[in-house]
């Protein structure tokens, strides 16, 4: 046997103080700050989302249509509240106006109104939405349609 082979801490392994059967392991603290802070980054991006998603009323009114364009039960698409969005309008009674984001709060597929049920649906993944309220009432949409203030100005009806 030759010197190297029987000397069992050779010259070299006194330079790299690290065992290699501790190079990968990892401390309690350091896998609990690496856990911490994917928790963390987790919410940070679910809450971004959520605020990304949900845009709120710019403050300006679009006209949508005159009182008489729009018979009982009937909708009218339109753009609200960027020329990027799409949003449905409905007249539930005479004097009842509602108006919704189309995009589903499930997957952002369109909505489509159903006269009969009084619902808004997605077809994508049969998400029902109650149309005087907007809330969800079965399917996997997470929340509410986001609805818009609809107001009546002497016979001209505006979303926002």
């Amino acid at each position: 046997m030759s010197s190297i082979e029987s000397n069992p801490n050779p010259a070299w392994k006194s330079e790299y103080p690290v065992c290699q059967s501790e190079e990968h392991k990892t401390s309690r603290r350091s896998f609990a700050k690496f856990l911490g802070l994917s928790v963390v980054a987790a919410a940070g991006a679910m809450l971004a989302k959520d605020k990304i998603l949900y845009r709120p009323s710019t403050g300006k009114k679009v006209f949508a249509c005159s009182e008489s364009d729009l018979a009982i039960g009937d909708y009218k698409l339109l753009r609200y509240p960027t020329n990027a969005d799409p949003c449905i309008l409905i007249r539930l009674t005479e004097s009842d106006y509602v108006a919704y984001s189309q995009a589903c709060t499930h997957l952002s597929c369109p909505v489509h109104y159903n006269k009969v049920n009084q619902q808004l649906v997605c077809p994508c993944h049969a998400g029902f939405f109650n149309a005087k309220d907007g809330s969800v009432i079965s399917g996997p949409p997470p929340r509410p349609l986001p609805s818009y203030p609809v107001s009546n100005t002497s016979g001209q009806i505006y979303v926002g």
